[in-house]
């Protein structure tokens, strides 16, 4: 008796670990990940403990900026500004229905680009170097941060990324 009452417990248990886990693993990959609060960063990106659940927002990204770069206070500012400016049109670009998949990549390449080259000069000759190596890295693992890479040269074409 003592032995089927530890079965059946062990059933249910069981029965019931793994319908839990199943409807756990739905709501996950059911509900869009949301931006959190401006602050820590949780979200996508670069490496550092984050998921791969988009990009970062614009006090994410200067934080890292700031980590690897080391800005000043007046560099931090026009930074964040346009950080903010770029993911306000990247918003704005991933809302337009209107554009077909392969228009809406091409624009948010340039978008990214424009901005890079506005970072870029904000950046003294040594930061510039190392905001060039960390592009690289960034394109060089695959795209995870969930911006577009800066756009191929004339000789290539832009892999496709599934992302959008």
């Amino acid at each position: 008796m003592y032995k089927r009452f530890i079965a059946i417990t062990g059933s249910v248990v069981l029965f019931l670990g793994l319908g839990l886990t199943r409807a756990i693993a739905q709501d996950q990959s059911s509900t869009p990940p949301e931006n959190p609060p401006q602050g820590q960063p949780p979200q996508g990106g670069m490496a550092g403990g984050r998921g791969m659940r988009g990009p970062m927002n614009p006090d994410q990204m200067l934080a890292r900026l700031d980590e690897r770069l080391h800005l000043s206070d007046d560099q931090k500012g026009k930074i964040r500004s346009i950080l903010e400016d770029r993911q306000a049109s990247m918003d704005k670009l991933r809302s337009d229905t209107s554009l077909s998949q392969e228009d809406r990549r091409a624009k948010m390449r340039t978008i990214f680009t424009e901005h890079n080259d506005q970072i870029k000069q904000v950046l003294n000759d040594q930061q510039k170097q190392e905001y060039d190596q960390m592009m690289e890295r960034r394109g060089r693992m695959g795209n995870r941060g969930g911006n577009p890479p800066p756009p191929p040269s004339d000789s290539q074409t832009p892999p496709p990324n599934p992302q959008l």
